[in-house]
């Protein structure tokens, strides 16, 4: 078989499995959206102002390493596992759930870190889901690594919550926004 038959077959497999969906299914969503997150975060370190400023500075670089370590664990026990994961632009772009826009590095310092911090809270629902499926299918060095990764993200909306003076819950998903996703 080709590589361009191989690659063709990987996408048919992909997109059934996105379908279903199975724990490696959302893990490459969970990938596509650390690995957007990571490149939002620097974008707000160049550009947020003010107090923001600040605060990106202090704990930005620790967000993208430890995002830029979670991409790559996941992604070799995905393929450890004979799981596909996304390894184009178009398929990261894709698979992502977090919103980009170029104009938002222009707005205030604090709306660029509530942004960071609402994209967080989106990464824990495809967390969630994958650990259920990595639960329902025996597959506990998954669970293990996201109980881990959902546990840091919780700690950091926790800190930049408090941060921006806000409730830990300010402006984040609640189940009546179940129909979002």
């Amino acid at each position: 078989m080709t590589s361009t038959e191989q690659y063709e077959q990987e996408l048919k497999q992909s997109e059934i499995d996105h379908h279903t969906p199975t724990a490696g299914a959302m893990t490459g969503h969970i990938i596509a959206n650390l690995l957007i997150h990571s490149l939002k975060i620097s974008q707000a370190k160049l550009y947020a102002q003010g107090p923001a400023a600040l605060f990106m500075a202090q704990y930005g670089d620790r967000w993208i390493a430890h995002e830029q370590v979670m991409f790559a664990t996941l992604d070799r026990l995905l393929v450890n596992n004979g799981e596909s994961i996304p390894t184009t632009t178009d398929q990261l772009k894709q698979f992502t759930m977090l919103k980009e826009d170029g104009a938002s590095k222009y707005e205030a310092g604090n709306d660029q870190l509530f942004d960071l911090i609402k994209d967080f809270d989106t990464q824990t629902l495809f967390i969630t889901k994958a650990i259920t499926l990595g639960q329902q299918s025996d597959w506990p060095e998954l669970v293990d690594i996201l109980t881990g990764l959902l546990t840091w993200i919780k700690d950091q909306v926790a800190l930049a919550q408090r941060f921006l003076g806000h409730d830990l819950k300010t402006g984040l998903y609640t189940e009546e926004d179940d129909d979002d996703f």
